[in-house]
């Protein structure tokens, strides 16, 4: 049988997921990283498929258990990050966050995180039964966001904590950048372990910022795909731990790895850190100008106030420029712009080393109609603080017990059987365990609305 050209073009025309991505035509303020830019791709790797979608094979390398070219290119990721241990995952931060929990932690002990940690470490907290401890980050009322980890608070935590491992994120999903090599060096004085969730720096050591592991951490967490031109799903973990710990975490991540990962995300995943290595500190510093330029406008109105902040992650609070949500969506409609995140008051825009190939010119406009005529749309106003739920249960001794479905506009006093996390930006403003009380139904109904609060339901424990 002989496959024409025409048949297949027909085949081609035909695909729904394919020619809905085909239309995906938009600055694309948001991730992953290689922003759909073909031009920074060379042919070899646009027309990878499906021939290089193979398994593994005598030909083959292994991911898990590399030996040959794999290998290679795993002895190149230490010499270039300073790294003892190194393993590229295809499913993405979760598996390396979790894979290294698991590896340090025992069923029934503590892990000690930041409360605004990404909803994977409350996951297999859950998974291995883990109580969790947390650490309370400072509030800014004006953004939204929490910020800095106070440093006595962190030494206080450490002092009492039963948690042999201490996981922080740098920086959030808001650009917060934390000092990682003083709270290492404090972690280390009480003989813990620390993993830094370093997702959103990805980018940092193709630049010339430091790594989290250049700053002391035992484990740091990379995601390639959120600000590198690498595909979604791939990931990056780094160590510098003793002999022993090396393999217990390196069979822990074979054990939560797919044992069947795709060769072409990492063909694909080699292509855009080398492409990092030769083009990250000029792209980047070309980013930087111009976002230097375009956001001066709006400058009081972002995150960029801060000294510790990423750049790649612009936040912007529109309601303090006077305008409302309606407001903005129209305007990102009219422009073609799709951002990150877009709640009721602020707009996140998350930018990659690509972005500097972009022209920012409807950027530019976009700001210039949120500052004009400030003050005509809603007040400035202060963002409520997230709640701190009383905890009554631990997180995995909720699967015991018997439960029902309630309105969340209707769960005050209930004990969460199912963790609310809105996604963006996936951490949990209360979890299973925790009491729904009235702070978090109004700082739920601030964040989501009053509509979704009415609409949607949540799972509590039964009284009784």
């Amino acid at each position: 049988m002989k496959l024409d050209q025409e048949s297949m073009q027909k085949i081609l025309d035909n695909l729904k997921i394919l020619n809905s991505l085909k239309s995906y035509n938009f600055l694309r303020l948001h991730m992953p990283g290689h922003k759909g830019k073909e031009e920074i791709f060379p042919d070899a790797i646009r027309n990878i498929f499906p021939s290089f979608d193979i398994t593994e094979t005598l030909y083959t390398d292994n991911l898990l258990d590399p030996k040959g070219y794999i290998k290679e290119f795993l002895d190149g990721i230490n010499e270039f990050f300073g790294s003892n241990y190194s393993f590229l995952s295809l499913q993405g931060s979760t598996h390396l966050l979790q894979a290294s929990i698991a590896a340090f932690s025992n069923p029934c002990d503590s892990i000690l995180i930041n409360r605004d940690a990404h909803r994977s470490i409350y996951n297999i907290a859950k998974i291995l039964k883990l109580d969790i401890e947390y650490i309370y980050p400072q509030y800014d009322d004006s953004l939204g966001i929490f910020t800095y980890i106070d440093e006595k608070h962190f030494e206080s935590v450490l002092q009492t904590t039963k948690s042999q491992i201490v996981i922080i994120t740098s920086p959030s999903y808001y650009g917060i950048e934390q000092n990682v090599k003083v709270l290492s060096e404090i972690t280390k004085k009480y003989q813990k372990k620390l993993i830094v969730d370093q997702a959103h720096g990805g980018y940092y050591k193709f630049v010339g910022k430091k790594t989290a592991l250049d700053s002391g951490a035992d484990i740091c967490i990379l995601s390639l795909h959120k600000t590198l031109p690498c595909p979604n799903q791939s990931a990056l973990l780094l160590s510098n731990l003793a002999e022993k710990d090396t393999r217990k975490l390196s069979d822990n991540l074979s054990y939560l790895h797919t044992t069947s990962p795709s060769y072409v995300l990492l063909a694909w995943s080699e292509y855009g850190i080398e492409f990092s290595k030769m083009f990250g500190r000029e792209l980047f510093k070309e980013l930087e100008r111009k976002l230097d330029k375009i956001c001066k406008s709006v400058l009081e109105y972002t995150n960029y106030v801060y000294r510790d902040v990423d750049v790649l992650k612009l936040l912007l609070n529109f309601g303090k420029a006077g305008k409302n949500q309606g407001f903005v969506k129209s305007l990102l409609e009219r422009y073609s712009i799709v951002p990150e995140l877009l709640d009721q008051n602020r707009i996140l825009f998350y930018f990659s080393l690509v972005d500097a190939l972009s022209n920012f010119e409807i950027l530019e406009s976009f700001f210039y109609d949120i500052i004009k005529e400030k003050g005509k749309g809603e007040p400035e106003k202060k963002f409520l603080s997230p709640p701190r739920p009383k905890k009554v249960l631990k997180i995995y001794e909720v699967d015991n017990v018997k439960k029902r479905r309630v309105k969340i506009c209707e769960a005050e006093g209930f004990v969460c059987a199912q963790a609310i996390i809105p996604y963006p930006p996936g951490f949990p403003v209360v979890v299973e365990g925790e009491v729904i009380e009235k702070d978090t139904i109004e700082y739920l109904q601030e964040i989501l609305g009053n509509e979704f609060l009415k609409k949607n339901e949540v799972d509590v424990v039964e009284e009784g």
